[in-house]
């Protein structure tokens, strides 16, 4: 059996919980074979960015074409873009592929600090969304691309999630993580279809870093595999949950356990 291919569109984290590193431990440990593209290096620990270095766009481009011309490509993810002109030249370079693309739109890390520049927010609503398969915003940035109040209620976070569906007629999956409370609730709002939540409790006193890259990732690989979205979506969350569960103390740190 052929294993499944897909390309990660990313940031390299040198302290290999988020981005990248993230990606590759997921796509490995669910049975893909993932292909990276790096976007930049960021100088980061959990709760800490003391840097960003952004690759030119030219060659992030010419990383995604030779991926694309060498490996049978099954689906795509992206994750830290940063710049606009990063945005656009990912696009361009995905213009031919027909596959599935979960877009992770990486702009705050969990700590607070930015990770893409102002600017680049309106190039991913121009030309990347609307190309998407699955967006998968957290709280704040899909407050942030839906242009709403912060969001403080699992009813804001699924009315947000509702209006950028209708705007880009794409799949939106709302975490909820970063909303308020002991339970944490997923929303999965799809066009022409039900909207799907998963509920669980909210898990205390462990970091959360590279959580979000990991669940799509997980999603992207699942796709890949040729499971449906909603399966994807469902599987790639019991992922995530089971990772956190388990995450490994590594002295003041903590990891996500990619294994499980």
């Amino acid at each position: 059996m052929e294993t499944p291919v897909y390309i990660s569109i990313a940031g390299s984290d040198c302290s290999a919980g988020a981005g990248l590193q993230a990606d590759l431990k997921t796509g490995f440990a669910l049975g893909c074979y993932p292909l990276t593209a790096v976007t930049c290096v960021v100088n980061e620990v959990p709760g800490l960015v003391e840097g960003i270095v952004a690759m030119e766009p030219e060659f992030v481009a010419a990383q995604v074409a030779l991926c694309l011309r060498s490996f049978p490509v099954r689906a795509i993810k992206t994750g830290m873009l940063y710049s606009p002109e990063i945005v656009r030249a990912t696009v361009e370079a995905l213009k031919d592929f027909d596959g599935p693309i979960v877009v992770d739109p990486v702009m705050i890390a969990t700590a607070g600090e930015a990770l893409i520049l102002q600017e680049a927010i309106a190039v991913y609503e121009e030309v990347l969304i609307p190309r998407t398969t699955l967006l998968t915003p957290n709280g704040d940035e899909l407050a942030k691309l839906a242009g709403t109040a912060p969001i403080t209620t699992v009813e804001e976070l699924e009315e947000a999630a509702n209006q950028l569906c209708a705007r880009y007629n794409c799949a939106i999956l709302a975490k909820g993580g970063h909303v308020g409370g002991s339970t944490c609730t997923d929303i999965l709002v799809q066009p022409g279809k039900p909207t799907l939540r998963w509920s669980h409790p909210r898990t205390e006193g462990i970091s959360t870093h590279g959580t979000g890259c990991t669940l799509s990732s997980a999603i992207t690989a699942l796709l890949a595999k040729g499971q449906p979205l909603e399966q994807a979506v469902e599987n790639g969350l019991s992922y995530i949950a089971r990772a956190i569960a388990t995450s490994h103390r590594l002295g003041e740190q903590f990891a996500v356990n990619h294994s499980v």
